[in-house]
């Protein structure tokens, strides 16, 4: 039993080992400097990508730089990396892209609510005409005798039809 204990701790310190020259790519840097160059070769690469996922680790790389500045372990600092990827995706990304995204514009037949048009060929009560909305002329229909020249605004698009109102 002895023996399983020692190679246990003899794989764990090769694993330390192997993270520690990572990390520090062979000495030349610190731990600390090594997760800010990833948090900015990250938001780089971000800058190219949608979507904030890459920004979403770059601000776990900045939590781990944090940690190691602060003297943690090697293993540690890559536990911190791993848990802080997690939070920030499923807690700050969604801030982000809400923040970001911009609201829909409504085109085409929806754009016509709100507009102002004229009456350009009598619009009988439920019944059909004709209305003049920019330069274009649209089949229309009223809940109210509708005589031309009368300003009108639109209410509803069914289909090809403006559903238009009194202005």
């Amino acid at each position: 039993m002895p023996t399983l204990l020692v190679l246990q701790e003899t794989s764990e310190e090769a694993l330390g080992s192997i993270l520690d020259t990572i990390l520090t790519l062979g000495g030349v840097l610190s731990h600390t400097e090594t997760w800010l160059w990833l948090t900015l070769v990250l938001l780089i690469i971000e800058i190219f990508t949608a979507g904030f996922f890459i920004g979403a680790l770059a601000a776990a790389t900045l939590v781990s730089a944090g940690a190691a500045w602060l003297g943690a372990s090697t293993n540690w600092q890559v536990v911190i990396f791993a848990l802080a990827a997690i939070a920030s995706l499923i807690w700050i990304r969604p801030v982000f892209l809400k923040l970001l995204s911009t609201s829909p514009v409504e085109t085409n037949a929806p754009s016509l609510v709100g507009q102002a048009g004229t009456v350009t060929d009598q619009v009988p009560a439920d019944g059909h005409g004709r209305v003049r909305l920019a330069n274009e002329e649209w089949r229309a229909t009223s809940a109210a005798n509708l005589s031309v020249g009368d300003a009108v605004r639109v209410l509803e698009v069914r289909g090809n039809t403006l559903v238009v109102g009194k202005a």
